[in-house]
């Protein structure tokens, strides 16, 4: 259950309603949190991601921004600012694609914060932000008082950890008059950390949360109820944001084929084609296509019968239908792929992340 005092950052109201998108700028960080929660695949690695998509393709990152029907992005890593000249690019690009009133926050710790680094952040029209001290070498806090007015929001965001109450409080009472608003999370489960969360007897419970981890931060936050002060769970995070951002981005990407789940799943009929790559088909909306564009096929593509007679019976049928060349399939509607069914083998119905890798959860062979 989430619980707050006093008005949200506009960077966290837009999470709650699935409306950023997460650019994941580097792996690379000046820390080695005890309990950072990025994977091995990212950790340490000069790597970028835009939500699930991993590109360094400025292209891309506007693409995936765009179907996603964000209205800002959140940018992190590791340390973004480990990659400054490419997050200050990133930033200026955004705000002139998408209008100054895309909303962008960053998220960065105080190692690299500097008056350079700070201005460089201004000028490039960064909203918001997020600041996660180190709450066990308080040597660089004091860096707290370079921020005062510079940005439209400056937060203080920091995981809750179990029985490190004084060291959470010692920090609020230090940064309250210094920055806007404060954001607790529940403290999650990392993988590669295993060892440590052992030694301190870290448990986590079935959401991926640490338990004791939220009672402390209901705690805190009821000691502070005049601050602009925020708890985000794990639960919410993975069963709210997330889901809320796969609707947006459904709605965007779906075609008119497609049935949309109450979690923003997309679910429809499809057949596999060859391991070789469909012919390349890269328009959005679903057409019928013409039996013109199956020639040009090369023969190591046509190789299955099969296959080849369910694409000439959807044209037949007149039905709209899409080359999927990612995965090397034609997919089509629900009642389509059931007509189908009654006379092809291989017509399967699936349900899928609308992301841009479509990572199936569900699949029912009908034939």
């Amino acid at each position: 259950m989430e619980k707050h005092f006093g008005k949200l950052s506009r960077g966290c109201a837009l999470c709650f309603v699935g409306k950023k998108s997460v650019l994941f700028v580097t792996g690379i960080c000046p820390r080695n949190c005890i309990y950072c929660p990025i994977s091995p695949e990212r950790k340490n690695k000069d790597v970028v991601y835009i939500n699930e998509l991993k590109t360094k393709n400025t292209k891309n990152i506007l693409q995936e921004i765009n179907l996603s029907n964000s209205s800002g992005v959140g940018i992190t890593g590791g340390d973004p600012l480990s990659k400054l000249s490419l997050t200050i690019s990133l930033i200026k690009k955004f705000k002139k694609e998408f209008g100054k009133s895309f909303h962008i926050h960053l998220y960065t710790s105080l190692n690299l914060l500097d008056d350079k680094s700070i201005k460089k952040l201004q000028k490039s029209g960064l909203d918001e932000l997020r600041i996660h001290p180190d709450l066990f070498d308080r040597k660089n806090w004091g860096k707290l008082n370079l921020m005062s007015k510079k940005f439209k929001e400056v937060g203080i965001e920091i995981p809750v950890l179990p029985k490190y109450e004084k060291g959470i409080i010692d920090l609020i009472e230090f940064a309250k008059n210094k920055v806007d608003f404060f954001n607790l999370n529940e403290l999650e489960y990392a993988i590669n950390k295993e060892k440590i969360y052992a030694e301190k007897k870290w448990k986590v419970h079935q959401n991926y949360g640490v338990a004791g981890s939220e009672k402390l931060a209901k705690k805190i936050l009821n000691s502070f109820k005049k601050l602009r002060i925020h708890y985000c769970s794990a639960r919410f995070k993975d069963s709210v944001q997330f889901r809320e951002r796969l609707k947006q981005r459904a709605k965007k990407v779906a075609k008119k084929f497609d049935k949309i789940t109450s979690d923003g799943l997309l679910v429809h009929g499809a057949v596999s084609g060859e391991k070789n790559k469909l012919i390349e088909y890269r328009k959005q909306s679903p057409v019928s296509i013409s039996s013109s564009m199956f020639s040009v096929l090369p023969k190591s593509q046509r190789k299955s019968e099969e296959f080849r007679e369910v694409k000439k019976e959807l044209i037949k049928m007149k039905k709209p239908f899409f080359y999927d060349d990612k995965k090397s399939r034609i997919i089509f509607g629900i009642d389509t792929a059931k007509k189908l069914a009654k006379k092809f083998k291989g017509i399967f119905i699936t349900e899928e992340y609308p992301t841009s890798d479509s990572q199936e959860v569900y699949k029912e062979v009908l034939s």
